[in-house]
């Protein structure tokens, strides 16, 4: 993300200060300066750091109207906090994603199925449609600086061999066998932790530029429940629903035949020719993964 004036993560006199601290300093500052621009960027990054989404909009709002120079940045966070909680209904399992490449797979819809049927406490159907689905769904090979991998898929598995991306101001799902490669801008800025800046190159040449999550999607815990570390994307951590779901939070995880990777240890990667196993084999590869 760019546009001034932005914040280095985590640097400074507030390294160590928790995201609610930093708000309050932030807010005392605006009582102080109320018609400075850099105040009300700094609380929106922050608001979103705590997952505070219509208080976030809000301060974006008036940051646009303070800098009018801003207004194109201002509008691509709009179109990122509308495609956030875009992503929650669908992992509630209350809407559809958008796509990247028309004609969803049909293993694609089936992990949506399980999210649908997970939403209803269905959680055996669920289980069902989420195994039929990943024992269709390719194997992706690749490789990353310094790391080789047979398949790789994302650590939460209601996601597994998807590729989440916001682009154009949607939320979209992209199977990860369609991307020839990415490259994802490591974080410069709080914002940075939240939605991090990625151009996809896809099997057939086309070029994506758009943002990835690096945070999961938070469940209705308050946000005050939500440790700073998971705020932050300073680690990951994993439960488990079910026989087959493994729903994660914190920062975004990708799982490997080489071990797991956070979405920045895989900032460039380069993927293989797909593969289909009949055999279900990324089904037991996922479930092969030690949490």
């Amino acid at each position: 993300m760019t546009g001034q004036p932005m914040q280095h993560v985590t640097s400074g006199a507030m390294r160590h200060v928790s995201p609610a601290t930093q708000i309050a300093h932030v807010e005392a500052e605006i009582r102080r300066q109320p018609a400075l621009a850099a105040h009300r960027w700094t609380l929106f990054q922050l608001l979103c750091i705590t997952y505070e989404w219509p208080r976030a909009v809000q301060q974006l709002q008036v940051y646009a109207q303070l800098e009018l120079s801003q207004a194109s940045v201002a509008q691509a966070c709009r179109d990122l906090v509308r495609a956030e909680l875009w992503r929650g209904k669908v992992m509630a399992g209350l809407q559809k994603p958008g796509v990247v490449v028309d004609g969803a797979s049909g293993w694609m819809e089936g992990m949506l199925d399980a999210l649908r049927l997970a939403a209803k406490g269905q959680l055996d159907a669920s289980d069902e449609a989420r195994e039929r689905a990943l024992e269709l769904a390719p194997l992706v090979s690749g490789k990353s600086a310094g790391h080789t991998f047979d398949w790789i898929g994302d650590s939460d598995s209601r996601l597994g061999p998807v590729c989440e991306v916001m682009t154009a101001g949607r939320y979209r799902w992209l199977s990860l066998a369609d991307i020839r490669s990415w490259r994802i801008e490591r974080p410069t800025t709080l914002i940075d932790l939240v939605w991090a800046s990625c151009t996809l190159t896809l099997k057939d040449g086309t070029v994506v530029r758009g943002f990835m999550p690096a945070r999961y999607p938070i469940a209705a815990d308050p946000v005050e429940r939500v440790p700073e570390a998971l705020q932050l994307g300073c680690e990951t951590i994993w439960r488990d629903a079910g026989r087959t779901g493994v729903i994660a939070s914190g920062r975004k995880t990708w799982t490997t035949s080489a071990g797991d990777f956070d979405l920045f240890e895989l900032a460039e990667c380069e993927f293989g020719v797909e593969q289909v196993d009949d055999s279900g084999a990324y089904c037991d590869a996922e479930r092969g993964q030690a949490r």
